[in-house]
């Protein structure tokens, strides 16, 4: 019985938990530069969908940056962490999130595949996500090495961040309801 009620207890505070979670997909094209050991990025993304549906593009719908930092191993097959990623949708301020990490490597045809997750807070919302970058090394009119041919996908997760007097609103009823709990149960011995 005290099983039982613990049981309902726990499972009525996981009920009582919201979970705001969206996911925004969107795709980005062009802008892409070589530093020394590091490559970055100034792109315009093309469309956004909201959990699969489209809901803005084709067209300029927002910029999208990002820089590697240092590149660990070489551009064939390479690593980069602590880097920086932002974007911001039809001219809203930028969301920056400095947790930017993941790999480089060369594919077929000469085209380098980055791969990244990233993750942050910013405006009161938790932000995780990945990022998927191909694009191709050439040159540019001056002879010089850089890269061409940037496309990419980006997944980002958003949730609500609680605020502290919420969690502490929270955490009082669950150290009441436990009182409560075991009030009765030592009543019945």
């Amino acid at each position: 019985m005290k099983l039982r009620l613990l049981l309902c207890t726990v499972v009525l505070a996981l009920f009582a938990m919201p979970a705001f979670a969206d996911t925004i997909n969107f795709t980005n094209s062009g802008g892409l530069s070589k530093g020394m050991g590091s490559i970055s990025a100034n792109s315009q993304i093309d469309t956004i969908s909201l959990d699969g549906q489209l809901i803005f593009g084709p067209g300029n719908v927002g910029n999208l940056q990002f820089d590697t930092g240092s590149i660990m191993g070489s551009l064939k097959a390479g690593s980069f962490s602590g880097a920086l990623f932002k974007f911001s949708f039809e001219g809203s301020p930028y969301i920056t999130l400095n947790n930017f990490a993941g790999t480089i490597s060369l594919m077929k045809n000469g085209f380098y595949d980055l791969v990244g997750t990233f993750s942050g807070i910013a405006d009161g919302l938790a932000f995780t996500g990945t990022t998927n970058q191909q694009f191709r090394l050439g040159k540019d009119d001056d002879g010089k090495e850089c890269f061409t041919d940037l496309n990419g996908n980006t997944t980002i997760t958003t949730a609500a961040v609680p605020e502290p007097s919420t969690l502490t609103f929270f955490g009082t009823g669950l150290i009441g309801l436990a009182g409560l709990v075991r009030r009765k149960l030592a009543a019945r011995v």
